[in-house]
This record gives structure tokens, C-alpha cells and sequence, in this order.
């Protein structure tokens, strides 16, 4: 997009309104604008009352009364500047994730397992972290637990795997299910969870598969079924002793 285009797009989509309570503010120029974008310069805020918005609002309007809301000038450029310098910058948003479509399985190579319930993948020439959906290993602070969960999932996980794909976690992880490419195609998170390595993460899971791999394993007494505490619940061990 060059910029002819750029400041036709602007054309386009600047009337649109916005609103905003506002503080008492000289409108100067945009550093961050292209060169040849206008901005308004106007001394001060033209005093429309809005319904709905309190008094507590402090502007500013010519007659220099305080407690009245306004409607500010960079209110009408606030929300098609904020769009025009996105696509003005394509670094921002041209690099699209391989991982943009949730449910998309796609190969990917092991790099490291982080723990029993993470790993960096390189993906299509991307590195991903990915936390395994469903599952939640004890923590490497939590003793031989977090240990043997960790080594458990170096051992199953190949160097070629699959990766579906279920959503971004608010840490900016990949949650995903990661398959082996053996036969069968076995599912990594599962396999913590059947061999006791790995709880059931009930929160943010409804998949009947894990609720059953869980029961059978405290059933047969598996890994941190084998006795009680509270690598049976990672979750309360962190928080319990937060980072």
C-alpha cells in the first residue's frame, strides 16, 4: 500500500464519529501521522452535554465552564486514524500465524519440552510455544513430580508432530493438541493424563476422553496418583506459591 492509497483510505473512513470524555487538552499535531495527514487544531472542546455521562467529567468548554462533557475534535479521528495507521504499517499485521484457524492440524518439528504440559514447536518457520489443551503437569518446583512429567513427554514426543490448534492462551501461547506422527497418531495430552503424569485441567476442558484416562489412572495408582498431594492439583500448588 503506497501512500496515495493510504490517504485515499483516510478519505474514506475519517467522518466517522466518535466520542470521548476528555481532560483539558491543546489538540497539536500527529508525530506519528504520515506527512500530508491533517489533524484539527482547535483551542478548545465544543460543549455538547451527552445523556448518560456524569459530571464528574472534567472538560473544558469555550466559555471555560468545568463539570460539562464535550465533544472533543480528536473524537472524529480517534477510530479511522487508529485503522489507517495499522494498514499504513503492514510490519503490524502482514506477518500472519500459521495458527490462525483453530482446529487447523498442521506438522510441525520438536524443539524442547518446557515441561509436562508445554513445548516449543518450529512451525512453517515460526517458533510456537504450545500449551497442551486439557492437561496440567505438576510444576518443576513441585519436587520429582514436575521432573517425571517432563521427562515423560520428552520420551512420547517425537521430532516430527501434529498440531491442532484450539486457541491462544491470555499469556500469547498456542493451546493445542499435539499428535504423534507414529501410528495411530497418538495424542500427547492424552498419554500424560492416562500414564498419571499429567491432572485433568476441568476448567478448561469438556472433553470426556481425559475424564476416563484420569479415573483409570487413580484407579491403577499411576504416577502422581500414587500417593496424595498436591502434585494431584498444580493449580493450587500455584497458588499457593506464586511466581
Amino acid at each position: 500500500m503506497n501512500g496515495q492509497d493510504t490517504r485515499d483510505l483516510w478519505y474514506l473512513i475519517r467522518p466517522l464519529p466518535f466520542h470521548l470524555p476528555v481532560e483539558e487538552a491543546d489538540l497539536g499535531g500527529c508525530a506519528a501521522c504520515p506527512s500530508g495527514w491533517p489533524l484539527p487544531r482547535e483551542g478548545g472542546i465544543e460543549a455538547v452535554p451527552e445523556a448518560g455521562m456524569g459530571s464528574h467529567v472534567r472538560g473544558k468548554n469555550p466559555a471555560g465552564r468545568r463539570g460539562q462533557t464535550g465533544r472533543h475534535p480528536v473524537g472524529r479521528w480517534l477510530a479511522p486514524l487508529t485503522l489507517a495507521l495499522t494498514l499504513a504499517c503492514p510490519g503490524s499485521w502482514s506477518r500472519a500465524s500459521p495458527l490462525a484457524s483453530p482446529g487447523k492440524v498442521i506438522t510441525c518439528t520438536l524443539i524442547q519440552v518446557l515441561d509436562g504440559d508445554s513445548m516449543q514447536l518450529r512451525c512453517r518457520g515460526e517458533t510456537v510455544e504450545v500449551r497442551l489443551h486439557c492437561i496440567d503437569a505438576p510444576e518443576w518446583e513441585q519436587g520429582p513430580w514436575g521432573r517425571r512429567s517432563l521427562r515423560h513427554l520428552e520420551r512420547n514426543t517425537p521430532r516430527e508432530v501434529e498440531l491442532r490448534a484450539v486457541e491462544t492462551d491470555r499469556f500469547g501461547r498456542t493451546v493445542g493438541e499435539i499428535y504423534g506422527t507414529g501410528p495411530g497418531h497418538p495424542l500427547l495430552n492424552l498419554q500424560q493424563v492416562a500414564s498419571g503424569q499429567a491432572a485433568v485441567y476441568r476448567h478448561y476442558c469438556d472433553d470426556p476422553r481425559y475424564d476416563r484416562a484420569e479415573r483409570e489412572a487413580r484407579e491403577g495408582r499411576r504416577g502422581i496418583w500414587s500417593q496424595p498431594g498436591e502434585q494431584q492439583t498444580p493449580w493450587t500448588f500455584r497458588h499457593h506459591n506464586p511466581r
